[in-house]
């Protein structure tokens, strides 16, 4: 038999697929500091946890007449939470303020022995992505993120074009990221857009 809380989301969502506002709020208040808890984990920074809530909160109003009540609502949630935590990535990898912020925070978590630990991990989980790379866009990958050289630099060490690296480096990053979501690493995907 279905938990209490199924049954009631289930409810909540029947209603809310006929405009019930009440319906929306309580579903909200039910699954904001959960959401909360678990996106501050990566995003580190408070009003980005809440910008993606609203946004995943504001998904949901938008989609309400096709939210099928048999699913789980906490389940969608987090699909559409990690989605747009995904999206976030991108823009923070573009914006060097978010980026020295979040840096700022990440190095403060570092201090904590059980958050080093878990950064040693996130680094031999990096190490083992980088070692299934071919061996030319893992040559590529090492000496533009490991030894900081430009496109330009390891172009002409490698006697290959400009858009050579760059194709190399986009393919790396997307193998890299694949292989993080197998182990449904947000955090480190976070992290590595970061700092990469």
């Amino acid at each position: 038999m279905p938990g209490r809380n199924t049954y009631d989301d289930a409810l909540l969502i029947q209603q809310l697929r006929q405009n019930d506002a009440a319906a929306y709020i309580e579903l909200y208040n039910r699954y904001h500091l959960k959401m909360y808890s678990w996106l501050i984990s990566f995003v580190k920074l408070p009003e980005l946890a809440e910008d993606i809530i609203q946004e995943t909160f504001l998904k949901v109003w938008e989609i309400r007449h096709r939210l099928n009540p048999e699913l789980s609502f906490p389940a969608f949630l987090y699909r559409i939470s990690r989605n747009r935590a995904f999206k976030l990535l991108k823009k923070i990898s573009l914006d060097e303020t978010l980026r020295k912020r979040i840096q700022i925070q990440v190095e403060i978590e570092s201090n904590d022995p059980e958050k080093r630990f878990q950064w040693l991990q996130y680094q031999q989980l990096l190490d083992n992505a980088v070692s299934r790379l071919p061996a030319q866009r893992q040559r590529v990958f090492k000496l533009c993120r490991q030894n900081n050289k430009t496109y330009d630099e390891v172009a002409n060490e490698l006697g290959i074009s400009r858009n050579t690296v760059k194709e190399h480096m986009v393919k790396a990053m997307q193998d890299i990221r694949q292989y993080f979501y197998r182990y449904d690493e947000v955090s480190f995907i976070m992290l590595l857009c970061i700092m990469l």
